[in-house]
């Protein structure tokens, strides 16, 4: 009775010394991960972009006028804006199921205009106070999504399956959505880029091993992208019904190195050894 009272005593001081070990780990890791995340994020300088949906179809932006109206022209829905003596006409790419009373409401599905302005390093009363004084000045732009409106970078992995555009299989092929983003500048002028959905950093991978393995040249994402932290990705997760998986590659977590894996060892250490020092020792019937 006296051995086994002895044996369950060191082993429970045996769990007890990895108890201490691997909080002593978790601490000195998990300083050192918290260490390399605020050092990432000290030197990377990432816009942080706060917006406003417009909800009026009139209004003004740096003195010039803004009417918003929806059309029909040759049978053929569109949405007029004028800005100034500037106008742009857009093909309505997902036409309104349901009659909803506004105009913005009926179009969300791919269009939305916000007002938006970096935020970065503000708080939320810094920044609308900057707002309100009018140090910061808030940018006007417009995002439109039109599925099956661009070429997919990377080959169809079943291109042989002829497939109907319609709206369900336009929610599924993300990589052929069309975004066009406007911004409409102070001067009186609108800017225009073409954007594309992100590819994720797993499919990004995939291609680049598989390229690899043929022995041809590495691929690289796509420069027409919507690029994490710009204020065009922003907006666009506004017209989506999913939004996109993280590209990887602007991540804190790629500096971790060692200090990630350690750290959650060591967490899980300190329970498993935790709970198996107070177990109640075992007793012979």
């Amino acid at each position: 009775m006296a051995t086994g009272t002895k044996k369950s005593s060191e082993r429970r001081g045996f769990f007890w010394c990895i108890f201490v070990a691997s909080i002593a780990l978790t601490a000195i890791s998990g300083y050192q991960l918290a260490s390399r995340i605020a050092n990432y994020n000290e030197v990377q300088d990432h816009a942080l972009f706060a917006y406003v949906q417009i909800v009026s179809t009139d209004f003004e932006f740096a003195g010039k006028p803004i009417i918003v109206t929806e059309e029909t022209i040759d049978d053929k829905d569109i949405v007029r804006i004028q800005f100034g003596d500037q106008e742009l006409v857009l093909d309505v790419s997902i036409p309104p199921v349901v009659p909803l009373p506004s105009l913005y409401e009926r179009q969300k599905d791919w269009m939305t205009l916000n007002f938006f302005a970096d935020r970065s390093g503000l708080t939320k009363q810094e920044f609308m106070a900057q707002i309100e004084s009018d140090e910061i000045k808030p940018r006007l732009g417009l995002v439109t999504r039109t599925p099956f409106g661009i070429d997919a970078v990377k080959e169809p992995r079943f291109d042989n399956i002829a497939h109907d555009e319609n709206a369900s299989t336009g929610d599924v092929h993300r990589e052929q959505w069309r975004f066009d983003c406007y911004e409409f500048l102070r001067d009186g002028t609108i800017t225009h880029e073409i954007k594309r959905f992100p590819e994720s950093g797993k499919s990004l991978a995939m291609r680049q091993n598989y390229a690899k393995l043929k022995g041809e040249d590495i691929p690289d994402r796509d420069d027409g992208e919507l690029e994490e932290y710009s204020w065009q990705r922003g907006a666009a997760l506004k017209v989506m019904p999913r939004a996109p998986a993280i590209t990887m590659e602007k991540q804190a977590l790629r500096v971790s190195g060692w200090t990630l894996p350690a750290t959650a060892a060591g967490f899980l250490l300190t329970f498993i050894s935790f709970f198996f020092a107070i177990a109640p020792p075992r007793t012979a019937e």
